[in-house]
């Protein structure tokens, strides 16, 4: 126990519970939450996308700032060190970031009230499937990039 360096487990969990939250959260609204809310009465929807934007909102900003947050110590203090001069693991790394902030991008717009994103916001189903998929390769990308062996190796 005493050799666990408890700074990397924070920030790993920091990492899997923002991303659990995120994407968790996308597949729930997606596959259960958007499906039922036909059966609420039209003059009530309204008020109910509202306090389920609104709170979900709050959720997706922590889970972004978690993800940047841990992402940014995991891959600068453990991951660059132990994979310095791997092109592959660089790329594919750089592949996972960009993904990502396509992800934080669509999050927020589909929990935001901007006027500016209003048009995706009515094609929400189109766009919370995009995010989900995003997300999925975000995951698949990181299972092959744990799965790389160090520089050393």
């Amino acid at each position: 126990m005493a050799d666990i360096n408890w700074l990397n487990v924070l920030f790993r969990f920091m990492h899997v519970t923002g991303a659990i939250i995120a994407v968790g959260g996308a597949i729930f609204a997606s596959f259960a939450l958007l499906p039922a809310v036909h059966v609420i009465p039209e003059e009530s929807r309204k008020h109910f996308n509202e306090e389920i934007r609104r709170g979900f909102a709050k959720l997706v900003m922590i889970s972004i700032a978690f993800l940047l947050i841990s992402g940014f110590y995991n891959y600068m203090v453990n991951e660059l060190p132990a994979h310095r001069g791997q092109a592959a693991y660089n790329g594919l790394m750089g592949v996972k970031i960009l993904l990502a902030f396509g992800v934080f991008f669509l999050a927020s717009a589909m929990t935001g009230k901007s006027p500016a994103f209003e048009a995706m916001r009515k094609k929400r189903r189109r766009w919370m499937t995009v995010n989900i998929l995003l997300a999925i390769a975000i995951i698949a990308i990181g299972a092959v990039l744990r799965a790389m062996p160090d520089a050393g190796v």
